[in-house]
């Protein structure tokens, strides 16, 4: 997991006309240069409805999209990110605009690092019974399997072995969470 692009007040006007499927979204004039590469990382925009809403949490349509792509003015999206609904934005006599802000994935994101502010994983580890493996190899030693909520003692009760694991006691599938850094 790597963290989201971050800019300090970044907000883009975009120009009308997008239903709930639309993905390719054309900005004002001059806008995209406003914005962060996404090449470098993606990162959510809050889109909201700015002549009826100062603050976008007031917006009932209010979305949080991923930018995943930017060619001068025109922003590729995937929509109806972190528990919204992708909305139409087609009022022509409405502003709408993006923002670059503190979300929930944001917070989230941040909780997930180890003291050093390394990004620690935590995951469904794939497999069943015996054996497991994880989506990545993990640092020595910083590996914590849990059962649920019960923390699995290590030594005795597990081995692991690159991004393998073997448990002693059998476990069904998707039982099993591991937090690890990478």
């Amino acid at each position: 997991m790597s963290l989201d692009q971050v800019a300090n007040f970044v907000k883009v006007t975009v120009n009308q006309g997008y239903g709930t499927t639309d993905t390719s979204i054309q900005l004002a004039t001059g806008q995209g240069a406003k914005l962060p590469n996404p090449a470098s990382g993606a990162y959510n925009l809050v889109w909201w409805n700015s002549t009826d809403y100062v603050d976008p949490a007031d917006d009932p349509n209010v979305e949080i999209v991923r930018a995943t792509a930017l060619s001068g003015d025109t922003l590729t999206v995937t929509r109806a990110q972190e528990s919204t609904t992708a909305t139409q934005k087609q009022n022509a006599t409405k502003i709408y605009k993006m923002m670059l802000g503190l979300t929930a994935k944001m917070i989230s994101d941040l909780a997930a690092q180890d003291g050093n502010g390394v990004p620690v994983e935590n995951e469904v580890v794939s497999g069943s019974g015996t054996s497991w493996t994880l989506a990545n190899t993990p640092i020595a030693g910083s590996v914590k399997l849990y059962a649920g909520t019960r923390l699995i003692p290590g030594g005795n009760d597990y081995t692991i072995s690159g991004a393998s694991i073997t448990t002693t006691n059998s476990y069904p599938a998707g039982s099993l969470i591991a937090d690890y850094r990478k």
